[in-house]
């Protein structure tokens, strides 16, 4: 990316870069593919300015059996919006009964958009989505917000990656902003409202209360890798062959192997999730490190690591009194001891490794079950500044 470049006497500086937006491009992808990959979709591409994202996001998407289009809206002279909007090139194909998304390259004072739509509406599709490389809450004067976001930016004028000044610099891969305006401005991307997350806890610690409240207060995905490995078994899939393979001669799963396992949760299940609740993993150090690239190359990462904290004792009386209840066999003294002493042994390192690196999140596991999720939540804010 070059430092800084000129434009009809207008220097511009560097904003987001080619590898950041190819990130959020693929995310992007995942969640309309994860929408729509049952159906035989439409994308619209709003020319001029969409074409270099709509391309790569048509892509990665990669439904086969979908159909691109083009049209041509516009509400921009130089640098500013005109606030008039006015249709140039018409959609010529016919829209009845399916299911529409449109590709924009920035939403800025929301009036193209709306328009759009209205128009689209006349022409009874069954469903309209939107997707836009760009949006600009606070120039936003109808109120609508897309459904799909790569970046949430500023009200700064910027250029590149299809975006022009006046038909110019379309053809630069990385996008930049106007020198002036680059001052005290952050790059958001749209997965400021996402987290992932893992939950460790003892056996009897509460672990599934506690996971099942943060799936319902942040809508995250969960994936218990015990439950992922016997739904693959069940399946007779390739990977739960493997597995099973390891499983019925009492060997551990190698690391490869769960990892191409979650690898493929993520992409086919997780995908367009607020984020995850990662139950029962990472447990060792390879693990933890293999997790890191798997989200990295989703374009994000794994924001806290929530551990509940019981005295020793006080999971010794709780697996007791549930073993009592449930008939379970395996709670007993000695087969908890050795339940415990697994789990120690196992999060120890862990519990060092993630406390290195910030993430750590000790939470006392003792007492009221909401006052001990308040204590999460309250430990949770702000993790992502």
């Amino acid at each position: 990316m070059e430092n800084t470049i000129t434009v009809d006497g207008l220097t511009f500086v560097p904003y987001l870069t080619r590898d950041l937006i190819a990130e959020q491009v693929k995310r992007v992808a995942s969640e309309i593919r994860n929408d729509l990959e049952d159906s035989c979709p439409i994308f619209i591409c709003v020319l001029n300015g969409a074409f270099m994202f709509a391309a790569d996001l048509y892509r990665e998407i990669g439904i086969n059996n979908s159909v691109i289009t083009f049209v041509k809206y516009s509400s921009y002279e130089g640098t500013s919006s005109t606030g008039k909007v006015k249709e140039v090139i018409g959609l010529k194909e016919d829209i009845t009964g399916r299911d529409v998304v449109i590709i924009e390259d920035i939403v800025d004072t929301g009036l193209t958009a709306v328009k759009m739509i209205e128009d689209l509406r006349k022409r009874n599709p069954r469903s309209i989505r939107f997707a836009t490389l760009l949006h600009k809450p606070e120039s936003c004067k109808t109120g609508f917000k897309p459904d799909y976001v790569a970046f949430s930016i500023p009200p700064k004028f910027i250029i590149g990656y299809g975006l022009d000044l006046d038909g110019k610099v379309r053809n630069l891969p990385d996008i930049y902003v106007i020198k002036e305006e680059a001052e005290n401005i952050d790059i958001e991307n749209n997965m400021k409202d996402t987290m992932n997350v893992v939950l460790f806890g003892a056996p009897g610690s509460g672990k599934g209360t506690q996971s099942a409240k943060l799936i319902d207060k942040y809508g995250l995905y969960h994936i218990s890798t015990g439950e992922v490995l016997r739904d693959h078994i069940k399946r007779g899939t390739e990977l739960g062959k493997i597995a099973d393979s390891y499983i019925s001669k009492g060997q551990l799963i190698p690391d490869d192997l769960m990892i191409r396992i979650l690898d493929n949760v993520l992409e086919k299940e997780a995908a367009g999730k607020k984020g995850v609740v990662f139950d029962g993993f990472p447990r060792t150090i390879p693990q933890a490190e293999a997790l890191k690239e798997l989200l990295k190359k989703r374009g994000t990462e794994l924001h806290a690591v929530i551990g509940l904290e019981v005295p020793e004792d006080e999971l010794m009386e709780r697996m007791i009194r549930r073993g009592k209840e449930t008939g379970r066999a395996d709670d007993t003294p000695e087969t908890i001891k050795n339940r415990l002493k697994v789990y120690h042994d196992q999060t120890h390192p862990l519990r060092e490794y993630y406390t290195k690196k910030g993430k750590y999140l000790p939470i006392n596991g003792s007492g009221i079950v909401d006052e001990i999720f308040s204590d999460i939540v309250e430990g949770l804010k702000g993790i992502r500044n």
